[in-house]
């Protein structure tokens, strides 16, 4: 996540929401948020227009695709304060938590905790796994990257 994406803070803070509510069902939103990132989605032409609630409902939408539901309630705003949404808390940890660790950049990609520098953002699926696989991450497919 980018500053100079704004977007991306509700992309993540959805993707914390369904490992929160539906920790089975993370990866496959993970795999269909690359999906629809390589298909022009919550990319910057896509959400130039659009109000950070609209890019919600579209999170919304595809994380009620995998089968993970009730986000839409986890990024609501808080009713109480009249600020961010129960998400917002858990993305600032996880900030907090890489920034401690020197992850500034992305992609910024730890294996076995050490941070490996090889790794590009212009990898393909199959660029990966064959990175992954010999890291004992033997899973690991294109079908469920």
């Amino acid at each position: 996540m980018q500053p100079w994406h704004p977007q991306g803070s509700y992309v993540h803070e959805a993707a914390l929401a369904v490992k929160h509510l539906a920790p089975d069902k993370y990866l496959a939103f993970c795999s269909a948020l690359y999906k629809a990132f390589d298909e022009g989605k919550f990319k910057d032409a896509d959400t130039w227009d659009k109000s950070r609630s609209q890019i919600y409902a579209d999170l919304v939408a595809l994380a009620e695709s995998v089968g993970a539901a009730g986000i839409d309630k986890c990024l609501a705003m808080n009713a109480e304060s009249q600020e961010c949404n129960q998400m917002t808390q858990h993305l600032k940890w996880a900030v907090k938590y890489h920034r401690c660790r020197g992850v500034h950049v992305t992609p910024t990609v730890h294996v076995n905790g050490l941070e490996a520098g090889v790794v590009s953002s212009g990898w393909t699926a199959e660029q990966w796994v064959a990175f992954l696989q010999p890291q004992g991450a033997d899973n690991w497919t294109g079908s469920n990257m």
